[in-house]
């Protein structure tokens, strides 16, 4: 009997096992099902729209609003703010730190674009970010030259050209295979230190910032990532 006692417990707490395992992995399904439905039904842009970050060169780091969105700024030891959704074909209404940047910035309806606030006061400019064959199947790598006076360059370290002859505040962009490597941004004979470039898969973007700092030449990288839409902007 006390053996048979023995065998019933046994059983019993095997049946709970498995119904606690159980139901623990309909709750895990549920949860991303949820997440999923929640990103099906988030709220759409209406067509027209523009994705718009920026990039802050002044030297001083500042928060920035988008007519009456609320106000964003670069994350830490990051060169731009998230893409921010706005109405497209009309002149943006930026403000850092509550004063009105005053140059006519019109960023395209149904693109990208990055506004440049440059060192000394110069008038901020836009750049209209082309997503010209952009391949979902591979990573985007976008570069950026903000170095006055140089047509910039990035290349692997010991290794070939990924961008070459880039205007000051041009930009271009190529699709790569999702990869591990470490680059370096060129200026004439300058080289910045080593970055390396993060775990990309297919259909991530990715973008390169040459810079000057008070250290020297300098390549910055971070994702490019878009806020939430928010129906009241």
């Amino acid at each position: 009997m006390r053996s048979t006692g023995r065998l019933a417990r046994l059983f019993t707490g095997l049946a709970s096992a498995a119904l606690a395992s159980a139901t623990l992995a309909v709750s895990a399904t549920g949860a991303h099902a949820a997440g999923e439905v929640a990103r099906l039904y988030a709220p759409k842009p209406p067509p027209g729209s523009a994705f718009v970050r920026v990039v802050d060169l002044s030297g001083t780091p500042g928060s920035f609003t988008f007519g009456d969105g609320p106000a964003a700024k670069a994350a830490d030891g990051e060169v731009a703010t998230l893409f921010r959704i706005v109405k497209g074909g009309v002149p943006l209404a930026l403000a850092r730190d509550g004063s009105p940047v005053t140059a006519s910035l019109v960023p395209a309806a149904d693109g990208f674009s990055t506004v440049v606030i440059p060192p000394g006061g110069a008038p901020a400019q836009i750049i209209s970010d082309s997503t010209e064959g952009r391949n979902d199947l591979k990573a985007q790598l976008r570069f950026y030259n903000f170095v006055p006076g140089c047509a910039g360059a990035v290349v692997v370290v010991d290794g070939p050209t990924v961008f070459e002859d880039v205007a000051t505040f041009g930009t271009r962009q190529r699709v790569i295979n999702p990869i591990e490597a470490s680059l370096s941004g060129r200026c004439g004979a300058a080289a910045s230190p080593a970055l390396k470039l993060p775990p990309l898969k297919a259909g991530d973007n990715f973008s390169l910032f040459l810079v000057e700092t008070p250290a020297g030449l300098a390549l910055k990288g971070q994702r490019d990532e878009t806020e939430p839409y928010r129906s009241a902007n």
